[in-house]
């Protein structure tokens, strides 16, 4: 069994968003993004599914161009190969999970 404390994980910078890579497997990533207001992930494609819970604050996740509003309890899941995009409006912490 592994015990995370996401809270004292949460790292912001005024550079860009902060991704940390929490555990990562063949087959399987754990990510925490943290965003400052405005910052960004710039559309990218991915092979694996990825799916973001919305820890804190509010913004949008874009995937193929349709865009949903976010907050915290949200959760998008992606499909794979797929373009996304996700941007925080407030400041905002990310849960992503991406697995084969």
């Amino acid at each position: 069994m592994q015990k995370l404390e996401l809270a004292a994980l949460k790292e912001f910078t005024a550079d860009g968003f902060n991704k940390k890579e929490i555990i990562s497997t063949d087959n399987f990533k754990l990510l925490l993004i943290c965003f400052e207001p405005g910052q960004a992930v710039e559309p990218c494609v991915m092979s694996r599914h990825t799916m973001f819970y919305i820890i804190e604050g509010r913004g949008t996740v874009s995937e193929s161009g349709q865009d949903a509003a976010v907050s915290a309890g949200s959760i998008i899941l992606i499909e794979p190969e797929q373009e996304r995009q996700i941007a925080a409006e407030t400041r905002m912490v990310v849960l992503a999970v991406q697995y084969y």
